[in-house]
């Protein structure tokens, strides 16, 4: 009994003098959030950095908070510097090269749409030219802290220029510049069962590309309106950045009919009609960095241990590349005329290849 009562006494003088108020804030550690995507086709590059923040209030009301997200203007330095991954040295960051080895990026305030967060949006940007074709060196980004000296890093190669499509297997890879094959025409929704395969090669550098049909269409009720849609053909994640890899989307004609007719909204007025103009293949390619980023957090777990990626030392978030390339395509007669008067897009009302309106069948 005396031993049962001195545990009693134990845990009570364990636990039965503590406070009941738990606090769950730490003491403030600072931390960023970084998500940038350099690019060398684009005249501006743009990284986002924000504050990784904890409150006791309400997380929405200081998410408004500009103070909450962002660091003020001025507080942060951000900067691209250029490594030789072969000799391991510093580089040019000029095109042509000079003696100059920093990009310093521009602290610049953007306005966002309304939401959760504050619409004042802080960002770091340049017009710096990039290398096009960089595939034996890397950009390296520093975020400084001018005020606790604080530093966050993070590095990533740029994807490489690569070959554009080959359609149905006649290997024609073609120059989105060129008239002549601007003009060339395909059927996108062949009868049948009939299989459209478009494949490309792996640009190097690349962890993920993505190939998207779009479709361009006039809509003329009066004046003509302009419109398009897109229509998701596919992902694929290469098994290494050397590229060079074959990449086939295939997809059956027929089905992408009722793609189509779920994506173009039937039009409401009986006196609309709708011109299909032409196609466009996207394909767009990202580094290895945010092929993990968006694998990894987008993946669930039965753990109570949330998965996540960065590669931002110090800090979360991603820092990679990513590149676009696409080229367009008249559609022939049979691919409008089966758009035209398919039971399943008839009533879209989209103009044959005789510019009328075809009966549904």
């Amino acid at each position: 009994m005396f031993k049962k009562v001195f545990t009693i006494v134990i845990i009570y003088s364990l636990f039965g003098g503590c406070s009941n108020k738990l606090n769950l804030l730490a003491p403030y550690k600072e931390s960023v959030s970084v998500y940038g995507l350099l690019n060398q086709n684009d005249p501006i590059n743009y990284i986002r950095v924000e504050r990784v923040f904890l409150g006791a209030g309400n997380a929405y009301t200081m998410a408004q908070n500009q103070d909450s997200i962002y660091f003020p203007a001025g507080e942060l330095r951000v900067s691209l510097q250029r490594w030789n991954i072969s000799t391991g040295a510093q580089v040019s960051v000029d095109v042509p090269a000079t003696s100059s080895t920093e990009i310093v990026l521009t602290d610049t305030l953007m306005q966002a749409n309304s939401g959760t967060f504050n619409t004042n949006e802080r960002v770091y940007k340049t017009n710096h030219k990039l290398y096009a074709s960089d595939t034996n060196c890397v950009y390296k980004l520093i975020v400084h802290n001018n005020k606790t000296g604080k530093e966050y890093t993070a590095q990533t190669g740029l994807i490489a220029n690569f070959q554009l499509i080959d359609v149905n297997g006649a290997n024609n890879y073609l120059s989105p510049s060129s008239l002549a094959n601007s003009l060339l025409t395909i059927n996108i929704v062949p009868g049948n069962k009939g299989i459209v395969t478009l494949q490309y090669n792996s640009p190097v550098n690349a962890g993920v590309c993505g190939l998207t049909m779009r479709l361009f269409y006039t809509e003329y009720n009066g004046a003509g309106v302009s419109k398009y849609v897109d229509l998701g053909l596919g992902t694929y994640y290469p098994t290494s950045t050397v590229g060079g890899e074959t990449q086939k989307f295939d997809y059956v004609g027929t089905s992408k009919l009722s793609d189509i007719a779920a994506s173009v909204p039937a039009p409401v007025n009986p006196s609309i009609r709708r011109n299909i103009d032409s196609i466009e293949f996207i394909l767009t390619a990202g580094g290895p960095d945010l092929a993990l980023y968006n694998q990894v957090n987008a993946s669930t777990s039965l753990s109570q241990n949330v998965p996540n990626y960065s590669n931002i030392s110090g800090g979360v978030g991603v820092f990679s590349s990513r590149y676009q390339k696409s080229y367009g395509r008249l559609l022939s007669g049979p691919c409008l005329d089966t758009l035209a008067g398919s039971s399943i897009t008839c009533s879209l009302r989209f103009l044959n290849s005789n510019n009328s309106l075809s009966p549904c069948h």
